[in-house]
């Protein structure tokens, strides 16, 4: 799937294993000291910053509060465990006149206004020409530990402000989109159609188009991360950990009917639905049902 950029990270990030401490603080300009970690919160809780589909963000220019275009938004890194975006990829070489360059900054780095408006970088331009660069041709960026140090320590004053629990996996938007997703018999189960990211401090989520043989509407249906088991290659199809008759019977949308993302009402039925999706993921993703069976079968919590 051809995102709005035109072209998807070739080989980018693949679904690491993340050492890591503590949520990510706010950033502030300059290489200050971190502001103390937010305390826990619901993965699905009320935000400051805006739900957006991450293939609306990518390719969107970035600006800083003079309105001078800073970079373009080439990809979003997320940790797939805790549903949260940890890092964007900018592309800032040509705004900056230094060449071709990418590099990574901390998702709530940015702040994303209206669907229409260019999102806000809280970056300095010495630091985007001074930050670590991403490169592209080098599918080990974020699985090497020496690389994320690199990157934490120049974004945060204290190397142990991390960005993601022990243990996390991170995977790309754009690796993600489109991704095939098969049931536990390797019968076509749809798609994910988007990501929906909060660059803030509320949770992202995956937008399943269901097939026909799981449902005959091909809807939309919003799932949490949890409801899928991604293979450790990211060119493999992803499998689902719900039952078909979940899917069939869940609240969707029309492909081409999104709803106002950030609307209440939209946005209580969402978290709704990713609870309900979140307690009835199966614990034991084998015992799923396929999307040809006709009975359900039961499962732990997650």
């Amino acid at each position: 799937m051809k995102l709005n950029n035109g072209k998807k990270l070739a080989g980018s990030i693949a679904v690491l294993t993340l050492t890591a401490a503590t949520a990510l603080p706010v950033m502030a300009q300059g290489n200050a000291a971190p502001a103390a970690a937010p305390a826990a919160r619901s993965s699905y809780g009320q935000s400051a910053s805006r739900d957006m589909r991450a293939s609306e963000l990518i390719g969107k220019q970035v600006e800083n509060a003079q309105g001078e275009k800073l970079g373009k938004i080439e990809d979003i890194v997320l940790d797939i465990d805790n549903e949260r975006a940890m890092y964007v990829v900018l592309s800032v070489g040509g705004a900056l006149g230094i060449g071709d360059k990418q590099v990574p900054v901390p998702a709530n780095s940015i702040q994303v206004r209206g669907a229409k408006e260019a999102p806000i970088l809280n970056v300095t331009k010495e630091q985007l020409k001074n930050a670590p660069a991403f490169d592209k041709k080098q599918a080990a960026n974020f699985s090497r530990d020496s690389y994320r140090s690199e990157v934490d320590r120049y974004f945060f004053k204290e190397e142990t402000v991390r960005h993601a629990p022990a243990g996390a996996r991170m995977m790309s938007a754009s690796d993600l989109i489109g991704k095939e997703i098969n049931d536990r018999a390797a019968h076509d189960a749809g798609k994910i159609a988007d990501v929906v990211v909060n660059l803030g401090n509320a949770g992202s989520y995956l937008v399943m188009q269901a097939d026909k043989a799981w449902s005959t509407e091909e809807k939309l249906v919003a799932l949490p991360f949890a409801s899928f088991t991604f293979p450790s290659r990211p060119d493999l199809d992803a499998y689902i950990n719900i039952d078909r008759p979940k899917i069939e019977t869940a609240k969707g949308f029309p492909k081409n009917k999104w709803p106002d993302l950030n609307a209440p009402s939209a946005q209580q039925q969402i978290r709704d639905q990713l609870a309900a999706f979140q307690s009835t993921t199966k614990s034991t993703p084998s015992a799923t049902q396929t999307g040809r069976e006709t009975t359900t079968s039961s499962g732990g919590s997650r």
